[in-house]
């Protein structure tokens, strides 16, 4: 997995406001006026960081896809046993954090300017490809007498559910079916159903 870039805390605080001007008002929301009212910071500082709009919304996805891996990664830190790693790492990307109205509203951003934006698609083809490599070692260690094609089937299988339960909890927001959703993720993960 690659690393994360580094970022000062001063990035941070102005790629949170691009992501908060993201969800609020889509691409459209972000100029680099709106996003330094919401940083709080001067336009000159915004323009020192940043060379402009698009290498804002650039970065800030990198950013927030990086958290959304990184959460998942950190979810299984300490926990014992290859089956509850799989486990826990499918729930990591449906956190609470990750099921709030504003995530939703960004992620559906990044999902509409990727289609739009060769950028934007790239960033987070990205890591869709580093969450299904991550899951595919996992699934190996708990399987494997998998091939390593077989072990990526079902991660990609389990990261195209997760994709569907999130869009139906972002529309309906029903706790059950998302539970039953996660259940069928881990069985498709582990070979159980």
């Amino acid at each position: 997995m690659a690393e994360p870039r580094a970022i000062s805390g001063t990035q941070e605080q102005i790629l949170d406001a691009v992501l908060s001007c993201l969800a609020e008002g889509g691409i459209a929301g972000v100029s680099m006026r709106a996003v330094a009212t919401e940083a709080d910071v001067s336009l000159g500082l915004l323009n020192y960081h940043f060379s402009g709009k698009q290498a804002l919304i650039v970065t800030a996805v990198q950013m927030a896809c990086d958290r959304l891996l990184a959460e998942s990664m950190v979810s299984i830190d300490g926990v014992i046993g290859a089956d509850e790693r799989v486990r826990t790492f499918i729930r990591g990307t449906m956190a609470e954090d990750f099921l709030s109205s504003e995530y939703r509203r960004l992620r559906l951003v990044i999902w509409a300017a990727g289609r739009q934006d060769p950028e934007i698609g790239k960033t987070d083809l990205k890591f869709y490809c580093e969450y299904v490599d991550r899951m595919t070692e996992l699934i190996l260690e708990a399987r494997p007498e998998l091939s390593t094609t077989g072990a990526r089937e079902r991660a990609v299988d389990v990261s195209l559910t997760q994709n569907g339960l999130w869009l139906n909890w972002a529309r309906f927001g029903d706790r059950a079916a998302l539970e039953r959703g996660l259940q069928r993720c881990e069985a498709i993960a582990l070979g159980d159903g």
